[in-house]
């Protein structure tokens, strides 16, 4: 165990000072980390829906086109919980029985296979 938490300590201070590295040690940590924090960004998901469905509960309005990013912007201080880990902002679709929250995922196109969603239900 201690050898493993050595190699851990000698990667993060290979990726913090030699940021040539960096793109190597991601490949070989994405298999483990990528799933980690997808979860991660889930749960952050699932609550800005929730969030969503209590301000269309109690104003009659869904924050939706234009009016979502000014809404996340007054929801939400910090820019971390208005974007993915990838640094693209969420974005919000909507119908008659629910609200969806899609991240693009991390290759930040929109409509390709990494790309996920959490809904919550409006009612």
């Amino acid at each position: 165990m201690s050898r493993l938490l050595l190699l851990v300590v000698l990667a993060l201070v290979t990726w913090a000072y030699f940021p040539e590295t960096r793109a190597m040690l991601m490949d070989v940590a994405e298999p483990v980390v990528l799933p980690i924090i997808r979860w991660s960004t889930e749960e952050e998901m699932r609550q800005v829906a929730r969030n969503v469905v209590e301000h269309e509960r109690l104003t009659g309005q869904l924050p939706a086109g234009g009016g979502w990013l000014e809404w996340l912007d007054y929801r939400y201080a910090s820019d971390e919980i208005k974007r993915d880990p990838w640094g693209s902002v969420y974005q919000l679709e909507a119908s008659a029985d629910s609200v969806w929250v899609l991240s693009i995922g991390p290759d930040r196109v929109r409509a390709t296979e990494d790309d996920f969603r959490v809904s919550a239900p409006r009612g």
